[in-house]
């Protein structure tokens, strides 16, 4: 995760920089949301007159786990040979943000749903599009070296993504912690559209 020094020159390096990004992107909005999703849907919705506890919160993960067996079990190959990993990104980029900001504004089961469902997409397209862009703009040599830096990036979101989602819901910041995490994500997409025309 340190290893700094020898990841340097991979940003260097425009198109596979806006990658890294990107996946840093993705990384630091997905970690906001999992680590934020349990204590806000406890402060959030009711499940039969009570508060959401960990068998709802568990049903919820379990949906959002399926939807992403579906996309990623071959439906994802489908969507890459018929659009391409960047077209897949850019939608997986919005589709995360839409998720994210709905879902800060929902209060009732079918709403979460609705907004759990399409964040679902976003994040489930993203990793490996990101992925396997990151792997095939690296040379086959630098491949190892690449992975272990996308693995370094999620290892800094997962530490940041949870700090800044506890201090907000902890402030009863419901709204502001789903708006945050939309945010982080439309970064992604910003960043989609200043690509870069060579690589150094």
């Amino acid at each position: 995760m340190l290893d700094w020094g020898s990841y340097t020159t991979f940003f260097k390096r425009p198109v596979l920089a806006q990658l890294l990004w990107q996946f840093f992107s993705f990384a630091f909005a997905f970690a906001i949301f999992m680590s934020g999703f349990a204590l806000f849907a406890e402060r959030r919705y009711t499940w039969h007159g009570h508060p959401f506890g960990v068998k709802e919160v568990g049903y919820v993960f379990a949906y959002v786990g399926f939807l992403g067996i579906i996309l990623q079990g071959g439906l994802i190959g489908r969507l890459v040979r018929r659009f391409g990993e960047e077209k897949l990104i850019s939608s997986g980029f919005l589709s995360a943000t839409v998720g994210f900001a709905l879902l800060g504004f929902t209060y009732r089961i079918p709403g979460l749903l609705v907004a759990s469902s399409i964040a679902s997409f976003g994040t489930g397209a993203l990793r490996p599009s990101i992925t396997s862009l990151i792997t095939r703009r690296a040379g086959r040599e630098e491949q190892g070296v690449v992975l272990g830096l996308t693995q370094s990036l999620m290892s800094v979101a997962q530490i940041i993504g949870p700090a800044i989602a506890g201090l907000l819901i902890d402030r009863v910041l419901l709204t502001t912690w789903a708006l945050v995490g939309a945010a982080v994500s439309a970064v992604g997409v910003v960043i989609g559209w200043l690509k870069p025309h060579v690589e150094a």
